[in-house]
């Protein structure tokens, strides 16, 4: 005889696939969808295979060069202060398009049109949320510079950078902990916030929204994490291989033939394929969500109401 908490997980994943499986439908014929959730993509997370692709990291003696020159230039802490200011600048500039993405999406998942002072709430939320995301890389900030000089003085033949990472890895770990909860109830207070009309009230709903959610929601949160980073490092994977030879030709200082500009023109247009791919992962976790915290979509899949996907 099975357990009670076999029977509840066993039904919270029932709900979750029949919410993911409805879900899916709904942005499988409607790839309108797919845009306002790219550019939610793209602002977040999509950015990081284009540059681990694209930009060269820089060596051991570049990292050294331009510490020394941080640290000892006649500017300091001016240009901490300044590049600090940059860096703040370009987190906002992406959250408030990410927000504006994803007020699209939740707003088309229940069948009507998204508001500026949606997109500006759950701007709002994001920022708090991204407190405590920016505490964890000061943090990480603050411990590279502490160990990072002794590292790459002292001599060994591993490699310095590699030897930070491992004596920082687990604040880094913590950091990512702290930046998917973080990411997590942001989410949950600015989906709250568009259905109360307030930021106030929306992170005071949040926690209901979460016994709405109950454990079927626990199992969207693994599943879109691990497909999305599974996803993440497929395509940094591919855009790595795509841009090799466009970077060797670049490397040996000649310039781009026919062939090259042709390896170029496709790696744009597979770039932003895959972009449009992660729209419509980021639109199918969005409208899966929606469905399990109990918003009304139009989804017209298996024709049930959405009572029935959240009873199950």
């Amino acid at each position: 005889m099975r357990s009670a908490s076999t029977r509840t997980t066993e039904s919270a994943a029932r709900r979750w696939l029949a919410a993911a499986a409805a879900s899916a439908g709904r942005v499988a014929d409607h790839p309108a969808l797919w845009l306002p959730g790219g550019l939610a993509w793209l602002t977040t997370i999509g950015w990081v295979p284009f540059v681990a692709a694209v930009v060269r990291p820089p060596s051991v003696a570049e990292l050294t060069y331009l510490g020394s020159a941080f640290w000892t230039s006649g500017l300091w802490p001016l240009n901490a202060i300044l590049l600090a200011a940059g860096a703040v600048a370009v987190v906002v500039l992406a959250l408030a398009l990410a927000s504006a993405g994803n007020a699209v999406l939740v707003a088309g998942a229940e069948g009507r049109q998204s508001s500026m002072r949606e997109a500006s709430d759950l701007l709002v939320v994001a920022l708090l949320g991204a407190v405590p995301v920016a505490l964890c890389v000061l943090i990480v900030a603050v411990a590279i510079v502490a160990v990072g000089p002794s590292e790459f003085n002292r001599p060994g033949d591993s490699s310095p950078l590699l030897r930070v990472v491992v004596r920082i890895a687990p604040l880094l770990v913590f950091g990512g902990v702290v930046a998917v909860a973080a990411s997590t109830l942001s989410g949950l207070a600015g989906r709250a916030a568009m259905r109360e009309g307030s930021v106030t009230s929306g992170l005071a709903g949040a926690p209901a929204l979460v016994g709405r959610a109950g454990p079927a929601g626990l199992w969207h949160l693994a599943a879109s994490v691990t497909i999305g980073a599974g996803y993440l490092i497929l395509s940094g994977l591919l855009l790595v291989v795509l841009w090799a030879p466009i970077r060797s030709t670049l490397q040996n200082g000649a310039s781009l033939d026919l062939a090259g500009g042709l390896l170029l023109v496709g790696f744009v247009a597979i770039w932003l394929c895959l972009v449009l791919a992660g729209g419509a992962l980021h639109a199918w976790a969005s409208m899966t969500a929606t469905i399990l915290l109990g918003g009304r979509t139009t989804s017209n899949v298996a024709e049930r109401p959405q009572e029935m996907l959240l009873d199950r």
